[in-house]
């Protein structure tokens, strides 16, 4: 590479769980005068059932250089397969024209090993965040899989980075620098933007109004792809259960992973025959007002990674449902229940009724994005890592 050219920095979003995984990431390459940013946008970000993640990304200040619409809806596993592919396909044309240095991938996403597979082929150094952790379902096959298939380990925390060295990568590779949403959570909690948030959310979505005095609790539940078949029978269970509570409800809509359509469907029928009250219904917030709501919500229910990431920094009282968050280190906050009315029943109570916990950095300590950053820069001075910057 030129001693003075830039390096070229390359994110590519597929989901709305990428943009808040990587966000603070993004912000500090954008600003660096050392460093050139690319985006690449696609698969279900690009989607208005999904919540059209893109337009976020926009109003946020970034410039999208590139939209792939690789996504491939047909409600089973198949389509997972496919939107892998098609990713492939689309990313490494892109890459073809870029030659960025790096390309930053995020997490366990489906989505997220189609990145890694083209620019490992295209020998294009690989920056993985939040590798080496473990959870249920697919999700856990792709993030080592992805491991195995970058250069570069920015882990969450000190068991995940252990179990990337134990997977066979070199220790000088791999660096514990937290989860960069957890940077993003502690810049918006200084800000104390409730009203806001409330209001934000009350412009979005539809059903019944959340007043800022109201008690609500949260839900975010997403399919388990490995337990296809199920997805419908676990949601109408955990809906007959709030059906009862009494607090004021905020329901989220699924990612785009195999089963969300039957998710979908349920809720749509327990809207419709208002068996709901007292309930909004959303299909995505900005990440600003979700902290928010967290800060403030009596309890977040339900299967979302989010419970055991911003939930443990925030300290929000939450009830992890079902096996896709399977043995992800987690903090006081967290318990666990299964889907049978008297037990959920019983640990959304017993949740709800707490106050929220002392705050727990197991995710790290909110300045995740300028620890790689600077080790972003530092790079060429690797020997083991210089084979992979010589563009």
């Amino acid at each position: 590479m030129e001693k003075n050219k830039k390096k070229i920095i390359c994110f590519v979003i597929l989901s709305r769980a990428n943009y808040s995984s990587i966000k603070s990431v993004m912000l500090e390459v954008k600003k660096s005068k050392h460093l050139e940013f690319k985006l690449i946008v696609g698969a279900s970000a690009l989607i208005d059932k999904y919540g059209s993640v893109s337009d976020f990304i926009e109003r946020e200040g970034f410039k999208i250089d590139y939209k792939i619409n690789n996504l491939i809806e047909d409600n089973k596993t198949t389509g997972m397969v496919k939107t892998t592919g098609m990713g492939m396909v689309e990313v490494a044309t892109i890459f073809e024209k870029i030659n960025p240095n790096i390309v930053f991938t995020v997490g366990d996403r489906y989505e997220t090993i189609s990145t890694a597979i083209a620019a490992a082929y295209m020998n294009i150094t690989v920056a993985h965040t939040m590798g080496g952790e473990v959870s249920g379902t697919i999700d856990e096959s792709i993030r080592h899989a992805v491991t195995k298939l970058s250069h570069i380990h920015f882990v969450s925390n000190k068991d995940a980075f252990k179990r990337v060295v134990k997977l066979g990568e070199d220790k000088k590779k791999v660096f514990n620098v937290g989860c960069p949403r957890i940077d993003i959570v502690k810049k918006i909690l200084k800000g104390k933007k409730y009203l806001e948030a409330i209001k934000n959310l009350n412009k979005e979505g539809v059903g019944a109004k959340i007043d800022p005095k109201d008690n609500f609790i949260i839900l975010s539940y997403h399919p388990v792809t490995t337990e296809l078949n199920q997805n419908e029978i676990y949601i109408t269970k955990i809906l007959k259960v709030l059906k009862d509570i009494q607090y004021k409800k905020i329901i989220l809509w699924p990612n785009s992973d195999a089963g969300s359509e039957m998710i979908s469907k349920v809720v749509r029928q327990f809207r419709e025959k208002k068996l709901l009250e007292n309930t909004r219904f959303i299909k995505n917030v900005s990440i600003e007002t979700y902290v928010n709501l967290l800060n403030k919500c009596k309890c977040l229910v339900g299967n979302s990674s989010s419970a055991i990431r911003e939930g443990a920094y925030i300290g929000v009282p939450s009830v992890n449902i079902g096996s896709r968050q399977k043995n992800r280190l987690r903090g006081k906050n967290i318990i666990d229940s299964g889907y049978e009315y008297k037990e959920l029943m019983k640990k959304i109570m017993i949740q709800s009724s707490k106050k929220h916990f002392k705050s727990e950095k197991i995710y790290g300590d909110g300045n995740s994005g300028k620890k790689i950053i600077q080790i972003i820069k530092k790079l060429g001075k690797i020997k083991k890592l210089k084979m992979f910057l010589k563009k």
